[in-house]
């Protein structure tokens, strides 16, 4: 696992053919939701890791995955900051998630990323699930929220990256 500041994420990101805004912000072409599952209902449920493996499943197959925490402190009496610095720690990683929000995933690392993504969902914030297939990361995406869903999200036929399909 590699943890990312905010241009690295860009710079990850336009590699991969997505663009990004001045403030460091990726911007994902048009993309539609292809399915919604729910984890909790107003607390920790227990179910968040059972969820974090089915976003991955949903997913499918990537060569590098990329989690970007894009929100946190919405429901701040629920967060176990603690818990999710050890986990940053024992990485090797030191900084503060505001300044490197992102986390970069190889294959192998898929147990660290489910680790991460439950860490996510039972702190109720929201993050962007980025996952990269053949050197492009812009075809499908999860998306985390504080309100206790995930969706996985994919190009709109509409959407750049459908073109000359």
């Amino acid at each position: 696992m590699e943890s990312l500041e905010g241009n690295q994420i860009c710079e990850w990101a336009g590699n991969l053919g997505l663009g990004h805004g001045p403030r460091f912000e990726v911007q994902l072409p048009p993309f539609e939701t292809h399915y919604r599952g729910v984890y909790a209902d107003g607390h920790r449920s227990g179910r968040e890791a059972s969820a974090a493996t089915d976003l991955l499943t949903r997913l499918g197959p990537w060569d590098e995955c990329l989690v970007r925490i894009t929100a946190w402190g919405v429901w701040p009496s629920g967060e176990d900051w603690p818990a999710f610095y050890a986990w940053r720690g024992a990485l090797g990683e030191q900084r503060s998630l505001e300044t490197a929000p992102g986390h970069r995933f190889d294959p192998g690392e898929g147990p660290r990323l489910v680790e991460l993504i439950t860490l996510i969902m039972g702190n109720a914030w929201d993050a962007d699930v980025l996952c990269a297939r053949l050197g492009r990361a812009d075809e499908i995406f999860g998306r985390i929220s504080h309100d206790e869903w995930y969706e996985i999200r994919v190009a709109s036929p509409l959407g750049p990256s459908s073109a000359g399909r």
